[in-house]
């Protein structure tokens, strides 16, 4: 085992818990980092392990853990108002030089995992996809007292609507995400529907 690799590696990761993103922690003030997103994401796997058949679920975990690891390097990229221009192409890049701090193996590995995640053609890829793009509803219904992304940013409720709903084609996951949504809407998360009365019949129609 080459150990110095490994504690190299572990340094520069470290980076990652100050890798802010646009969303922020119900300590007033304080950006949610990309290590604890991805925290979050892997504990919600966790607790839907029993709803996955015939899935590589150590795969499933990993991925999630690792996910967002190139944005060290390549920094967060909001989706509604970030420049989004060759996003996966720099992503890979940085995957790249971030993992080759390690010792091969373990580098060809990560890389590997992170490609499989960029390319969305497995299960196990397009489930920690949809669950991550869950995360920033419930993070936002957290801080909504205070703060909320999509109205700072001027987000409104179909923008979303138009960005999410191609990541959910049925089973648990989407039933999470119509939950959050209509949950969202009805607290006034996005910039459009601010202190609007309960329209979750509406927001029901409209995914269907």
């Amino acid at each position: 085992m080459e150990i110095d690799s490994i504690i190299n590696f572990l340094k520069e990761i470290e980076k990652f818990k100050t890798c802010e993103r646009v969303c922020q922690t119900t300590s007033i003030g304080r950006a949610e980092s990309d290590a604890e997103h991805s925290w979050h994401l892997a504990i919600f796997l966790i607790l839907l392990e029993n709803e996955f058949e015939s899935i590589d679920f150590g795969k499933l975990l990993k991925m999630a853990l690792i996910h967002d690891l190139p944005e060290i390097y390549a920094g967060d990229t909001n989706p509604y108002r970030g420049d989004t221009d060759d996003k996966e192409e720099k992503e890979k890049n940085a995957a790249v030089k971030l993992f080759s701090i390690l010792p091969e193996s373990a580098s060809k590995s990560l890389y590997s995992l992170f490609d499989e995640y960029i390319n969305q053609k497995s299960v196990e890829s397009r489930i920690v996809k949809s669950a991550d793009k869950l995360m920033p509803l419930i993070q936002n219904l957290c801080t909504n007292e205070h703060h909320s992304s999509y109205r700072k940013l001027n987000v409104e409720y179909q923008e979303v609507l138009e960005y999410m709903n191609k990541y959910f084609s049925g089973g648990v996951l989407e039933k999470f995400y119509n939950n959050l949504l209509s949950e969202a809407y009805e607290r006034g998360v996005f910039s459009d529907h601010e202190g609007k009365k309960d329209r979750t019949s509406q927001v029901n129609t409209e995914r269907a």
